[in-house]
């Protein structure tokens, strides 16, 4: 089925109550054979709607959108797109066109929009007033800011023009009141507020409609009173202002209903609640009565916040978590689920639910899913159009059960994403999901990288497995990549700390205001052999447990650190129940002590089926210090000016590589094209070594891809030969994981200037120089090194000169650019990236 239909097009008169005067009607009963068809229809069409009156109009793009089908619908669309932007439509045919256009695939809104503009001023007011209701209610108020910004003020200078008919103006007041901005509302709402003070009765009318119509009914004085003179009357406004009262009764019924069942509420508990507290209660109902937004927002929303603004107000790590945010707190903390294993999504350019990458020792990739493939269906279940929360819930259940998946690959045939064959059935035993918080690999001149990224329940032990297949494979150092590690479990910071360190080692120690100070030691002696080589890497993403285990081996020169400045949390914040409050019952089958999804209920308080959490407090109640006694937590004066930076300052500064905007644009627009991925994909089909064998390491040599130069032609792009290779390997690397069955650190050695920074630092413990390396030799960039710098800084002035030559003309429109310009602008380009 096409699109869905926009309101305004669903309310529209049947098509068979459409029989425009003078009009032929000569619709074909079957769906169109060819192209030239779908012209002829749209061109018959287009001569037809002239004579019709609006209604018509919508119910005619019905019917030719119904004809035209699925199959043709990709034509006929861009039949659509060029007759709008050709402009020479009539008013009448325009309003068909975009009609019939919202009912295909993806409109361009902005397209739309040009061509609706012109209609607000026509003098046809039945054309102006139907252009200002497909502003109204097709969407535009979902489009970006510059977009809705432009439509409202054109929309606001027909609705203030007192020339025009009170229909029109009130239209464009409400369209305007939809689509604009919020520094835009008060205008349209004070063309009907003028309306609501008229002496006439008419304008009078129209103006309590419409406020009732945008919710404001008992804010404005007057609008009600105006209801109910019109609802005394008969006739379509009469009873739409009768249904309008209808609405504000109920809710001052619900109203009475909360305020009766709050005071019963109120007389159960011991004692009275405070006088001061009424005050939440008065804001929060004014808030829902006179914000702009305030519909929008639930009561319990509204408490939430008031909630956590209370606790942030002590520090910004003390915070309120309603049930749906303790929920996910809670996953990220246990690291543990059933279900089939695989990080997912739905992908933003297809809509389609999509694998970006399995875990490697889960049940999805021991059924052969791989990344990219599209789940399009679970058991009879279409995933199409569903949310990515819907999805998963489905994914999920009871270890040990079956779940049969669809799944459609790029380069199966389009029409079995919506009708999968048999064939692509692939049934997974879903298991208890371990999510990964380790990634390792051994680098050249085996040193070996371990990633953590999250301090969850089973970091400790997840680190000893790959630290234990390093070692096992000869590692002569170690590098430890906390970057991006925002902290987790203090426990699992003081394990992680043990695996490095010797026995009795202090790791970090708490001070309170209510209790006596903690240490915490490590247990054993560390895993790694206290002569091997440690680097530590962080950055100011790295917070919390990542401070500490950074920091305790600084403090005993366990290890070099390398990055930046970490974030400075030197907080510890425990988690409370909210008092009074309780967690739904249920029957604990694997005596985890936690909710699994497929466990049934025992209680269900709130009777919707599902498992719901009560809210819980985190509250900052220590501080911790480092081994040598030093705070790393960023201090704030009370105008949150930074008095102290805090965090772990590194041994060895080092930055990230940096791009200019010109050239991180430019790697965006190659890597929408899909054509490295697709090439990365058919690499590792066609030649699975070779593949791997780059994306280990290809030495910054894009001559050892099969066909580069051809790729690099085909994506006429102003990159540079190397930085394509580049992005080419990213996608590689990322290919190649589901050949090797596991996923790569994030860290890349060729690409990663902090990461040769601590390979430097560890090498140099053991005596070896880098450029030894034939790996390190051909990759390495020099500490300074800017690869940010404007091509045009090597740039022969004649090129540049000339390619400033022909932006000018074209600029000043002393000619046309051209393809043969532009291809001449853009090999220019291309030569002063590349300092040719």
């Amino acid at each position: 089925m096409r699109a869905l239909l926009p309101a305004l097009l669903l309310l529209a008169p049947a098509a068979s109550a459409v029989a425009p005067p003078g009009a032929a009607r000569v619709l074909p009963t079957a769906a169109p054979q060819d192209a030239d068809e779908l012209r002829a229809i749209l061109e018959e069409r287009l001569e037809a709607v002239d004579g019709m009156t609006v209604d018509e109009i919508w119910s005619e793009a019905k019917i030719v959108a119904l004809l035209v089908g699925d199959e043709y619908g990709a034509a006929f669309d861009s039949a659509l797109d060029a007759r709008l932007k050709g402009g020479s439509a009539k008013p009448r045919g325009t309003l068909f066109l975009t009609a019939a256009r919202l009912l295909g695939d993806e409109p361009d809104m902005e397209l739309l929009s040009d061509a609706l503009m012109p209609l607000l001023a026509q003098e046809d007011a039945e054309v102006a007033i139907a252009a200002a209701d497909i502003f109204a209610s097709s969407g535009f108020d979902r489009e970006d800011v510059d977009l809705r910004e432009s439509i409202a003020e054109a929309l606001i200078v027909v609705a203030e023009n007192p020339e025009l008919t009170a229909d029109l103006r009130t239209q464009a007041a409400l369209a305007a009141h939809q689509v604009g901005l919020g520094s835009q509302i008060p205008r349209p709402r004070s063309v009907l507020y003028g309306f609501l003070d008229s002496s006439d009765p008419n304008l009078r009318a129209k103006g309590a409609l419409a406020m009732a119509q945008l919710g404001i009914i008992e804010e404005v004085g007057g609008v009600e009173a105006e209801l109910e003179n019109l609802a005394a009357l008969p006739g379509p406004e009469g009873r739409l202002a009768a249904a309008f009262l209808k609405q504000v009764n109920l809710r001052r019924y619900h109203d009475r209903q909360l305020s009766n069942a709050l005071a019963q509420q109120s007389d159960n508990i011991a004692g009275s609640v405070p006088a001061d507290l009424e005050r939440v209660e008065r804001l929060i109902r004014f808030v829902q009565t006179a914000h702009l937004e305030g519909d929008l927002v639930s009561r319990d929303d509204l408490l939430a916040a008031a909630l956590n603004g209370m606790l942030q107000s002590l520090d910004r790590h003390s915070a309120y978590f309603d049930p749906n945010s303790y929920k996910r707190f809670e996953q990220d903390l246990e690291a543990e689920y059933g279900g089939i294993g695989a990080y997912v999504t739905v992908d933003r350019e297809d809509g389609l639910f999509t694998i970006t990458r399995p875990i490697y020792s889960g049940p999805a990739y021991e059924a052969g899913l791989t990344t990219d493939d599209k789940i399009v269906r679970i058991g009879d279940w279409p995933t199409i159009g569903e949310t990515d929360t819907d999805v998963i819930k489905k994914l999920k259940g009871r270890p040990g059960t079956d779940v049969e998946l669809y799944v459609w690959r790029r380069g199966m045939d389009g029409e079995f994403i919506e009708r999968p064959t048999p064939e692509m059935k692939v049934v997974v035993k879903r298991a208890a999901i371990t999510i990964p918080p380790v990634h390792y690999d051994m680098l050249p001149g085996d040193i070996g990288l371990v990633e953590l990224t999250t301090f969850s329940r089973v970091a400790s032990s997840e680190m000893i497995k790959a630290l234990t297949a390093l070692i096992e494979g000869g590692a002569k150092g170690i590098i430890l990549d906390l970057r991006n590690n925002t902290g987790g479990l203090l426990q699992e910071a003081q394990r992680v700390a043990d695996l490095f360190l010797p026995e009795g080692k202090l790791v970090v120690s708490t001070e309170s205001r209510t209790s006596r100070p903690t240490e915490y030691r490590t247990q054993s002696n560390g895993q790694i052999p206290p002569e091997m080589p440690v680097a530590v890497l962080i950055n100011r993403f790295s917070a919390s447990a990542a401070e500490i285990v950074s920091g305790a081996l600084q403090d005993h020169r366990r290890g070099v650190v390398v990055g930046k400045r970490s974030y400075g949390k030197g907080s510890v914040q425990n988690l409370f129940p909210m008092p009074g409050e309780d967690d739904d019952g249920f029957s604990d089958e694997n005596n985890n002590r936690r909710h699994d999804d497929w466990e049934p209920l025992t209680r269900d308080q709130n009777n919707n089926g599902e498992f719901d959490f009560a809210p819980r407090i985190k509250l900052t109640v220590e501080r911790y210090l480092l081994p040598t006694g030093r705070s790393i937590h960023r201090e704030l004066d009370d105008e949150g000016n930074v008095t102290s930076p805090g965090g772990v300052s590194p041994d060895i500064e080092s930055g990230m590589r940096r791009y200019d905007p010109w050239r991180l644009s430019a790697m965006r627009e190659v890597q929408g094209t899909r054509k490295l991925r697709t090439y990365a994909q058919d690499l590792v089909r066609d030649n699975s070594d070779l593949a791997t064998d780059l994306a280990k390491g290809d030495g910054d040599d894009w001559t050892r891809y099969p066909g580069f130069e051809e790729l690099y032609g085909g994506l006429e792009t102003v990159l540079s030969r190397g930085d394509v290779r580049m992005l080419l390997r990213m996608d590689l690397r990322r290919a190649v994981q589901d050949k090797r069955g596991s996923a790569f650190p994030l860290g890349d050695y060729q690409e990663d200037m902090q990461l040769q920074r601590a390979i430097e630092q560890v090498l140099a413990k053991l005596e070896i120089e880098p450029a030894s390396i034939p790996s390190y030799s051909r990759t390495f960039d020099e500490p300074d090194a800017d690869d940010g710098a404007p091509p045009v800084a090597v740039a022969r002035a004649d090129e540049l000169s000339e390619a400033l030559e022909l932006v000018a003309e074209a600029d000043e429109g002393k000619s046309e650019l051209t393809k043969e310009r532009l291809a001449t602008l853009r090999e220019l380009l291309k030569a002063l990236s590349e300092g040719e």
